[in-house]
């Protein structure tokens, strides 16, 4: 098989190795292959267009082109010269390679080139490395179509992507969360007592998130068991392991026996992720799909007939998330009337998105100063995505934290991951025990007098006997953070209050977070 052949397989199978990941076309396989290249036929292939902005509804139709992503977040940059995806293969643990052949020594490379696709057996992947996921970049799931044919499309699929799950008859899809546009189902298999979820991604919600990122995220997270599995990404939507347990209620984020369990985990989830190995694994599946976004484009040319490629700018931290967002946030009364209340010049809609970025830049040059380390932050830990086992006692007394092995808390949900000053995430995660009633009084005070927050913080030292001195330095440096979760939320509801279809005020939501900002500045000016 030569390099041609490879680029006709528009899927491909991810995997982690060593903490890298790898991005190898399906048709490089020589067995259990065949039926997802079925799928590259099948009536849900269907081109870029159906993505395209004039298939979204939107309340404003004109703020689409003024998105930074006008179509979807897997928009790639068309490369210059593209080059098939042949990155070497990490071996496993065993330093043998997938092939099976050793060379002979213990001195050899963790990696070999990789082999001929006659050599390759999927299912020796599959032994070989707990955490894989197909990958089917143009496949899509029509939610309504499925809703009327009792998931049919879903099922052929499942069926696809676990072969032990051989007949249709026995799976069963439950809706969990959403309508048409934006669903969650819980899919078990009978005989095997087997269950996973499918999430179908929420109406625009790719304009602003980064989807490869989640993918490769939720990928590493899974292989150093942070995360449930993850089976299968497909367009719009993916395919994970089911997570047992039941989410939190926002007062309950505030439980004496609970926050230090919080604390102490998302302390692990700094210590543990890597946000370069994320990084790099998004530039892998970016790689990837820039291969098969140039042979279109090659295929568009050889038949006579070319369309507008749009380009996206890729977001490489939570700082040109929020610039990126300032860029897009529509122009809308309560936005304008937020920073007329707290400005002492006066705000228009001519002058409102300068003035919001100069906002920012005050801002950042500000939090930039106090060094708060940069790690991977989850960024949306909100009540909703924190979970806990059915049969925890809330209300049993915690008097010591457990190891870090034994702590059932576990978090899901990672659309908004990226760097970030970890500051950043413990006082967004800090915010959240406001809920969205935006109850400010329950927040606690980032003060070393405050014995809630003192304890949060040895919860998240993993240290209970942690010196006060190093307790005081952190909750300084989560104080100085504690006005970016407003200003970040309340710019994104902004902008939801265009995208989403959901019943909810966004834009009063918006209004109520960026106060919470306006009051954080205040006390930081003083």
């Amino acid at each position: 098989m030569d390099s041609s052949d490879l680029q006709q397989s528009s899927s491909a199978y991810c995997f982690i190795a060593n903490k890298d990941v790898h991005c190898i076309p399906i048709n490089s396989f020589n067995s259990y292959s065949d039926s997802f290249l079925a799928l590259d036929n099948t009536k849900h292939q269907r081109d870029d267009a159906d993505f395209t902005p004039d298939k979204l509804y939107l309340k404003n139709r004109n703020l689409l082109y003024s998105l930074n992503n006008p179509s979807l977040s897997d928009v790639e940059f068309e490369p210059n010269s593209p080059t098939p995806l042949h990155s070497t293969l990490n071996t496993a643990n065993n330093n043998t390679p997938i092939n099976g052949n050793h060379n002979g020594n213990n001195s050899h490379s963790n990696s070999t080139s990789f082999p001929p696709a006659s050599d390759v057996d999927l299912s020796a992947i599959i032994n070989n490395y707990a955490t894989h996921a197909v990958y089917f970049p143009k496949l899509i799931v029509n939610l309504s179509e499925n809703l009327n044919n009792n998931f049919q499309d879903l099922k052929t699929l499942l069926v696809k992507i676990f072969p032990t799950w051989s007949n249709k008859d026995e799976i069963t899809l439950k809706q969990l969360t959403g309508g048409i546009t934006n669903m969650l189902l819980r899919c078990s298999y009978k005989p095997l007592q087997e269950t996973v979820l499918i999430r179908v991604y929420g109406h625009g919600t790719n304009l602003i998130i980064d989807r490869h990122r989640e993918f490769i995220s939720h990928l590493i997270l899974n292989s150093i068991g942070l995360a449930p599995p993850i089976h299968s990404r497909f367009k719009n939507g993916l395919i994970y392991g089911y997570l047992s347990g039941r989410s939190l209620e926002s007062s309950e984020l505030y439980s004496p026996n609970l926050y230090p369990l919080i604390a102490q985990q998302l302390g692990n989830w700094h210590n543990q992720l890597d946000y370069r190995l994320i990084q790099n694994g998004v530039e892998k599946i970016r790689t990837f799909s820039m291969s098969l976004k140039s042979k279109t484009k090659r295929d568009s040319i050889s038949n006579g007939s070319t369309k507008k490629r749009y380009k996206k700018k890729f977001i490489s931290n939570i700082w040109e998330l929020i610039e990126d967002w300032i860029n897009i946030v529509p122009v809308n009364p309560d936005l304008i009337s937020s920073f007329n209340s707290n400005l002492s010049h006066e705000v228009t809609a001519e002058n409102l998105k300068s003035i919001i970025t100069e906002e920012f830049e005050w801002l950042k040059e500000n939090l930039i100063n106090s060094n708060s380390p940069v790690v991977s932050s989850h960024c949306d830990l909100l009540s909703g995505n924190v979970i806990i086992p059915d049969d925890l006692d809330i209300k049993k007394p915690l008097h010591s934290l457990p190891t870090i092995e034994k702590n059932p808390i576990k978090f899901i949900d990672y659309e908004y991951m990226l760097p970030a000053p970890r500051a950043f995430d413990i006082a967004n995660h800090l915010a959240e025990w406001q809920g969205f009633d935006c109850d400010r009084s329950v927040i606690p005070t980032p003060h070393i007098s405050n014995p809630v927050l003192v304890k949060w913080v040895k919860g998240y030292l993993n240290d209970e006997n942690a010196d006060m001195d190093k307790v005081g330095s952190l909750i300084e440096e989560i104080a100085t953070f504690y006005g970016l979760p407003g200003f970040y939320w309340g710019i994104w509801a902004m902008i939801q209050s265009e995208l989403s279809n959901i019943d909810f005020d966004y834009s009063k939501y918006g209004k109520l977070r960026l106060e919470e900002y306006w009051v954080w500045k205040g006390h930081f000016l003083k």
